[in-house]
């Protein structure tokens, strides 16, 4: 097997005759045999040359186990090499990317000159001051976490956080221990020293970038209204009518209060928003909610006393707006992000800012 040690035994036998020309040869004793050859070859003492490498010349194969996103600018990847060695991975972008000039894009790394930009083994290990995201392989087969926060420029003399939203190609490279192994090892007289590690060929690279795929970062920023507006005095006396739109796509929800009743911010928290069940979903355009009762429930689903509070004509309400996006994850699982609650108290100064707490909306 490559990248092993044996100790390899050698006996001998002349050609000696007798004097009717028949073979009578002569043995090498079994002491001999077992005696190691000494430091020199061309004398040797003995039979025994005790470990001798044999050649490890392929190059270490990349597993990739799992791959995702973990937030707005991270992915991690798990990998694991087939023996010992290390892995590193960096950040690309697509070919489409309008930044491809300021990046390296997924087809642009090569193995040309080593001096040229983009060259595959410099750019994906990365620059010591900037992005070196590596894994140290003790044990083939075992699991290892590769995090790539960062992409390189093409100059390599700068790198800059991953983009909040954006799809990446991961590209990774992978060189064995067979060097670093053999120099540690105690050898036998003959052992001259391998020139390099085993190396991936771009081929390889560009496979395992393949089998990765894109990978999008996450959506781990809150919604905020880009137009939040009740119509004061209302048209009807016996509604509420809120128009809004968010700077993504998501769900709003709002809960009126009366002006007289001596609830404030403090007494309405997010679930107490919620719980009103008044809500409408935003993807482009303009979104309404028609409020008509302080909550939006079934009065037969309830055993509340106030299950049923119209809303009065001739009254003030404060409304209160709080949303969600509709972010995902990268098996397309829900992972909204919500506005906060200091977000939902502040108070709208005019319809188009972004801030949710509608004062005095007259019935």
């Amino acid at each position: 097997a490559e990248a092993t040690q044996y100790d390899d035994y050698c006996w001998a036998k002349d050609d000696a005759t007798n004097g009717a020309d028949f073979a009578k040869p002569n043995y090498m004793t079994q002491d001999y045999v077992s005696t190691s050859v000494g430091s020199d070859v061309t004398t040797p003492e003995g039979g025994t040359t005790a470990r001798v490498w044999v050649l490890d010349s392929t190059p270490p194969t990349i597993t990739l186990v799992t791959q995702e996103s973990i937030s707005f600018e991270t992915i991690q990847l798990t990998m694991q090499l087939n023996e010992p060695g290390t892995i590193w991975c960096n950040a690309a972008v697509k070919d489409d990317d309008p930044q491809m000039g300021i990046y390296c894009k997924e087809s642009q790394l090569h193995a040309g000159s080593v001096s040229t930009p983009c060259y595959f083994e410099t750019y994906v290990k990365g620059a010591a001051a900037h992005t070196v995201f590596r894994a140290d392989v003790h044990q083939a087969y075992r699991d290892v976490d590769i995090t790539v926060t960062k992409i390189l420029r093409v100059n390599e003399a700068a790198a800059v956080a991953l983009t909040h939203e954006a799809p990446y190609k991961i590209v990774c490279f992978a060189e064995d221990d067979w060097k670093i192994e053999a120099e540690a090892a105690t050898n036998s007289v003959n052992y001259g020293t391998p020139a390099d590690p085993n190396k991936n060929t771009l081929a390889q690279v560009n496979a395992v970038r393949d089998e990765i795929g894109t990978r999008t970062t996450l959506d781990d920023t809150p919604p905020s209204f880009t137009a939040l507006a009740i119509e004061d005095p209302t048209a009807a006396d016996d509604k509420i009518v809120v128009t809004f739109q968010l700077n993504e796509a998501g769900t709003a929800y709002c809960r009126a209060t009366r002006g007289d009743s001596g609830e404030t911010k403090a007494d309405m928290p997010i679930n107490r928003i919620i719980t009103a069940a008044w809500s409408a979903a935003w993807s482009t355009g303009t979104a309404t909610i028609q409020m008509s009762n302080v909550e939006n429930v079934d009065p037969a689903l309830t055993v509340r006393d106030d299950e049923v509070a119209p809303l009065l004509e001739a009254m003030q309400y404060d409304v209160y707006c709080w949303a969600q996006d509709s972010a995902v994850d990268n098996s397309d699982l829900p992972r909204p992000n919500y506005m906060t609650q200091d977000y939902v108290h502040t108070t709208l100064a005019t319809p188009d800012r972004k801030s949710t707490r509608l004062n005095s909306s007259h019935l």
